[in-house]
């Protein structure tokens, strides 16, 4: 699970492990990214696989949701480190309060990876109900529905990508607005919900819809998170 970890000697009972990858290699800010592509690829693949119970999109969650675990490992290694050997500035931070701040990032990212691989389990579960006819509605995924989630998880997507941007230029009135701007979506939740209301949805795939805009909503929380660490590190900056 140890990014760029290489066994280097064994015995019959004992493995040594030396970890070669180094902060000057792979920076953190560079492994963050990194992470963010992975679980925002992994949320994705998991709500398209729902439209045509693709496995080949649930195995690819799996196999990303490992890749941001081992990157996570790999961030906490370089900010424990920074933080014990008092290195903020080399790893690009003007305080140390900002390690606080890019481990909280990096729990967020780990947690859309996770709560990727749990909507992939469920379609999954769903696939296996409908092979084994045991759905009380035998009818598709209704499009108006799904394709209004596309456009919300898109737009969680967006927002995410957004408040990156700020954290890594220190942005603060990027990160300030966009605060404002996640809050006036918290409308088009309560009206995806209304609209999957007068829908004849199947109550298994309509728990694999809300459990999607759950994610996508705490996707857009997350980005909240990432924007007020933002104004965290740099209100100083701003008010001197």
């Amino acid at each position: 699970m140890l990014l760029g970890s290489e066994i280097i000697d064994e015995t019959s009972n004992e493995i040594i492990i030396q970890v070669l990858v180094d902060h000057p290699e792979f920076p953190l800010e560079k492994a963050i990214r990194r992470m963010a592509i992975l679980a925002l690829s992994a949320n994705r693949d998991a709500i398209l696989a729902l439209e045509n119970m693709d496995e080949k999109r649930i195995n690819s969650v799996s196999e990303a949701c490992n890749d941001v675990n081992r990157l996570n490992l790999y961030v906490i290694r370089q900010l424990k480190y920074g933080l014990e050997k008092n290195l903020f500035r080399e790893l690009g931070f003007k305080t140390r309060k900002e390690f606080l701040g890019y481990r909280i990032v990096a729990n967020d990212i780990r947690s859309i990876a996770n709560n990727a691989m749990s909507l992939a389990n469920n379609v999954m579960t769903l696939k296996n109900m409908i092979k084994n006819q045991l759905l009380f509605l035998n009818v598709p995924v209704d499009g108006e529905v799904y394709s209004q989630i596309l456009k919300f998880n898109s737009q969680a997507h967006f927002f995410f990508e957004e408040s990156l941007k700020a954290l890594f230029k220190r942005d603060y009135n990027r990160a300030d607005k966009l605060i404002s701007e996640i809050e006036s979506f918290a409308a088009l939740e309560r009206d995806l919900l209304t609209l999957m209301s007068t829908k004849k949805l199947d109550p298994n795939v309509s728990s694999i819809l809300r459990l999607i805009i759950d994610n996508s909503r705490r996707i857009i929380e997350y980005s909240r998170d990432i924007a007020e660490v933002t104004l965290n590190r740099t209100v100083e900056e701003i008010s001197g």
